[in-house]
């Protein structure tokens, strides 16, 4: 009689733990159990229920009175749809009566062996044409970037803004379910996904949808820039954004990232940085004007005029692009006004030396200065002090 063991095993007077590493937490897509047959030896086999072939690593952390003929730690690449696919034989030990085994699994998605990656292949970033967000976390991030993640990158987006895929392929692997997420370690597992397999053996990896917020499912062809789910803040997450990476199967049978190149707005191929803004473009689409704040200068503001209203004020007004702060002044007074404009800054920086002395004519809004805030401020705040006093005629 066969026993068929799954999870666990218990031999004579031993326990141990048969433990799968995945790497999706939850996703029990490959299935290593053991069949005793009447020699008293163990039949190892695999089962698979994923859509492409990955490979598999097993070791045993545990193994008394038992061997094999297998070179460990074991490797094999299981077919796509694999049903008890045979890996290999444990072996009773001449006269032993005590035996145990306890083994641990990971599987990458996709053959290590053969996928290489195009590095000259530039990606678009994964949101709508003409659309414009910042990096809040990129690669080797402090708070999540390490490991598996080194070269991911985390783009700012509120819930529900539409993702769009960052290059061609074959969805492979989608979770929609989860409806929590947090900055916990705790809800490691639970962030809804879109995994595309692209056709040099890569991974587009997008991470974090809202629930029920993927537009696609396994199988289904997609192009690059299509329209494919919905950001989110499921599972291990401090805010509501997107994670994108590419990734690579590992022949230790993990996936790794790796750094890429992405299209820029003009078409150019460029590397992304932490805390920069940036639009997505994809070519063939209509042109779209382009600011950012980072670019802007004094410059771009010289003679800047235009009709206040009249009250009787002197008044400030900002303008907010990105993390930059353009600031004006009104002169609400129907005379012309010498205007003195200190500003106490907390995290921010002016692009012109302050305080600013300026002759603001009568009825008339000018330029003051830019603020820029620093990235890795915790606190940002600007209060302007203003004197005035009547031009001298």
């Amino acid at each position: 009689m066969t026993s068929r063991v799954h999870h666990f095993v218990v031999l004579w007077l031993l326990l141990f733990a048969v433990t799968a590493v995945t790497p999706a937490a939850g996703r029990d897509l490959i299935e290593v159990y053991s069949e005793e047959n009447a020699q008293g030896e163990f039949e190892f086999y695999a089962d698979s229920s994923h859509m492409i072939p990955v490979w598999l690593r097993l070791t045993f952390e545990n193994l008394v009175n038992l061997e094999t003929d297998a070179e460990l730690p074991y490797f094999r690449l299981i077919e796509a749809g694999a049903e008890r696919e045979h890996l290999f034989t444990l072996y009773p030990a001449q006269g032993s009566t005590r035996r145990g085994y306890s083994i641990a699994y990971r599987y990458a998605r996709g053959d290590p062996r053969e996928v290489e990656h195009d590095d000259e292949h530039s990606y678009l970033l994964p949101f709508a044409h003409g659309a414009k967000y910042r990096v809040t976390q990129g690669y080797y991030g402090g708070f999540t970037h390490h490991g598996e993640n080194t070269y991911a990158l985390d783009f700012d987006m509120e819930i529900g803004t539409p993702v769009h895929a960052a290059r061609g392929g074959t969805v492979v692997e989608v979770k929609a379910d989860s409806a929590v997420g947090g900055a916990s370690a705790r809800y490691e597992g639970h962030a809804n996904y879109i995994l595309v397999q692209h056709d040099d053996g890569s991974f587009g990896n997008y991470v974090h949808l809202k629930a029920n917020g993927s537009l696609v499912v396994p199988g289904e062809q997609i192009e690059a820039g299509q329209h494919i789910g919905y950001s989110g803040n499921t599972g291990r997450s401090s805010g509501p954004h997107l994670h994108f990476d590419v990734r690579i199967p590992q022949e230790d049978g993990k996936m790794q990232s790796i750094a890429t190149k992405f299209v820029d707005h003009s078409g150019d191929a460029i590397s992304i940085e932490e805390n920069e803004f940036y639009y997505a473009y994809h070519p063939g689409e209509e042109t779209f004007e382009v600011v950012l704040g980072s670019e802007l200068r004094d410059e771009d503001f010289a003679g800047h005029s235009r009709q206040a209203p009249p009250t009787e004020s002197i008044e400030i007004r900002t303008e907010q692009v990105d993390h930059t702060y353009v600031m004006f002044i009104a002169n609400g007074f129907n005379e012309d006004m010498d205007v003195e404009i200190s500003i106490r800054k907390i995290g921010m920086q002016s692009t012109r030396s302050l305080p600013l002395s300026l002759r603001v004519p009568a009825r008339t809004e000018a330029y003051v200065t830019m603020l820029r805030a620093d990235p890795n401020a915790a606190r940002l705040q600007f209060t302007p002090r203003i004197s005035y006093r009547p031009s001298d005629s």
